[in-house]
């Protein structure tokens, strides 16, 4: 039996099935309650020795570590909203949304820094309730990642919004294609 996390599985399924095909070094970024990623390296998902390779959100940043500060946790504890109702509020305009979408970016910007110096992906690819709101964060997120020292690696980056609702779903049956 093989069995993964929702993080690994979603980048297996935009591997395999999303927008990661075609890709043979890739993270999966799942932006939702919390924050972890799936990571592809030579088209193989790669666990890491104990099977923690990919948990970004438990890394030391600022007084917490990116999860306190890039996941839905964020809006709670700094707005006093969930990022879903935030998100309603930016698509109708709301400055206010907005702009409390692009401080998140600010700090989203290290989590993509971090990836990129950890695994040098191709392309990352957002997923969880936290990346539909992508929009309203790139900017934000791309100006601080010109603080980034190897910038060939982040002019040939992609970084895109899953496509696919359930493709951790089709993920998990196809961890058997990627087990030895």
């Amino acid at each position: 039996m093989v069995l993964n996390n929702d993080a690994k599985c979603f980048a297996l399924g935009e591997l395999h099935y999303g927008a990661g095909r075609g890709y043979r070094n890739l993270v999966g970024l799942i932006v939702g309650t919390g924050l972890g990623a799936g990571v592809i390296i030579d088209g193989r998902l790669y666990s890491g020795g104990s099977g923690g390779a990919g948990e970004i959100g438990s890394i030391a940043y600022k007084e917490k570590n990116f999860e306190h500060y890039c996941s839905g946790r964020f809006f709670q504890r700094e707005f006093g909203l969930d990022g879903g109702t935030l998100f309603e509020r930016a698509k109708n305009g709301d400055r206010k949304a907005q702009a409390m979408f692009a401080a998140f970016g600010d700090d989203f910007a290290n989590v993509i820094m971090a990836l990129l110096y950890a695994y040098d992906p191709e392309i990352i690819v957002l997923g969880g309730s936290v990346s539909k709101a992508y929009p309203y964060f790139e900017k934000r997120m791309r100006e601080g990642m010109k603080a980034f020292h190897f910038q060939n690696s982040l002019k040939r980056l992609k970084i895109v919004q899953s496509k696919k609702a359930n493709i951790a779903v089709l993920a998990a049956a196809s961890l058997c294609l990627d087990s030895p």
